[in-house]
């Protein structure tokens, strides 16, 4: 008897595990919008998804500027110009989609950095997406280079951003 009702419960999880499934894919669309998701100063992220409503998260970003010179006399000494460029890398093809970043730089270093593509031809897509890419931009901020961990699950996200990442801070001169 005891078989049974395990045999039983075990059946009946694995259909409400599949119609749990069906359902949460039916909602979604074939086509994804494509957003913008950036990092910067700010240290806010935001992204689209497909059915219209937007994910929003926040990280931190490292970016704490304040400095004086002083020469023997107490008295600032010189003069610094700011330079701001904005970079695009090349677009990377990963197996899912495209992915390209862009990058703001002042004076040697990364302000922001923004996903101009990324894989978004389903919902999964965009939630990997909607997941990585937030860590990816956090990691570049922190690190100023391409140097930085690929997110878990993200694999194919991971490498297409970091590839495009370096092609802008090529042309950056980083």
């Amino acid at each position: 008897m005891k078989r049974i009702s395990y045999w039983a419960l075990s059946t009946l999880s694995a259909f409400v595990l599949i119609f749990a499934f069906d359902a949460s894919q039916r909602g979604a669309t074939g086509t994804a919008t494509t957003a913008t998701i950036s990092g910067g100063s700010s240290g806010t992220t935001s992204g689209g998804s497909s059915d219209g409503s937007s994910s929003s998260g926040s990280g931190s970003g490292n970016s704490s500027g304040s400095g004086s010179g002083s020469g023997d006399n107490g008295s600032s000494s010189g003069s610094t110009s700011t330079s701001t460029k904005t970079v695009t890398g090349s677009v990377s093809q990963t197996q899912w989609g495209p992915v390209q970043v862009q990058l703001t730089t002042r004076n040697g270093s990364i302000t922001k950095v923004t996903v101009l593509q990324y894989p978004n031809a389903n919902s999964r897509d965009v939630e990997i997406a909607n997941y990585s890419l937030p860590i990816l931009i956090q990691e570049t901020m922190q690190s100023q280079s391409a140097n930085i961990d690929m997110v878990s699950g993200a694999t194919y996200t991971s490498d297409g951003y970091i590839q495009s990442l370096q092609s802008a801070l090529d042309q950056a001169n980083l």
